[in-house]
């Protein structure tokens, strides 16, 4: 039988192995795709991964580079082929009203959003 000190120094030991060990990615895994409309006027479609340059890292706000500025049209038509909910909004830097697109899931023409967030 253990005496009730080495317990409980086995108790810390197990707590501060679970506490070191790292916890899930911080990223969206797979791939999202939106359309904006480019300088031309012309409809893009843009899709981000989970490699590369494009990497989608979770609780971090992502404001659609070509609607972000002044002027320029809003981004649509979401499509969230990833393994986290998205968060779109309609405003730049995560602000206003917000849509949420779950694990695999899209939006239409009329889902226009300027800002996104990666969130499990």
């Amino acid at each position: 039988m253990l005496r009730p000190r080495a317990l409980a120094l086995a108790a810390a030991c197990t707590l501060t192995f679970l506490l070191a060990t790292p916890g899930s990615s911080s990223a969206a895994l797979g791939d999202f795709f939106y359309t904006y409309t480019d300088s031309a006027g012309v409809e893009q479609r843009q899709k981000l991964d989970d490699e590369g340059q494009n990497s989608l890292p979770n609780n971090q706000c992502h404001n659609v580079e070509e609607a972000e500025a002044e002027g320029t049209k809003p981004a649509h038509s979401p499509r969230n082929s990833t393994d986290t909910k998205v968060y779109v909004f309609e405003d730049i830097d995560c602000d206003g009203t917000h849509q949420v697109l779950g694990t695999f899931g899209e939006g239409g023409v009329n889902l226009k959003f300027r800002s996104f967030l990666f969130q499990d």
